[in-house]
């Protein structure tokens, strides 16, 4: 896959892990460490995605559950992948999402 991936995850050694893989795959990644700062990103550049990444539960106010809606809304046709150790939402109204959990 190439194309731009963003990635919102709060835990380092996994965000470094991602980012490695994606570019290692010919991917333009941009990291953010907060749903809040990644949506702020989306709002600011308008940039078209191949593929969010993101984790659900990280400081600030918004989820990444949030962040995929909210991105979902301004690219309809956005491949989501949401990874969680503890997943308790439904995505029941994001469609075409894979989770991915986390061991």
């Amino acid at each position: 896959m190439k194309g731009q991936v963003l990635i919102a995850e709060d835990e380092e050694l996994l965000l470094d892990m991602l980012r490695e893989i994606f570019e290692e795959h010919g991917c333009e990644v941009v990291c953010f460490a907060t749903a809040d700062a990644a949506y702020d990103y989306l709002q600011r550049t308008g940039h078209r995605l191949n593929l969010l990444f993101t984790d659900v539960k990280m400081p600030g106010a918004m989820t990444g559950l949030d962040l995929a809606y909210q991105a979902r809304r301004l690219q309809p046709d956005l491949r989501i992948v949401i990874s969680s150790g503890y997943f308790d939402g439904p995505i029941q109204q994001l469609s075409r999402v894979t989770l991915l959990a986390k061991p």
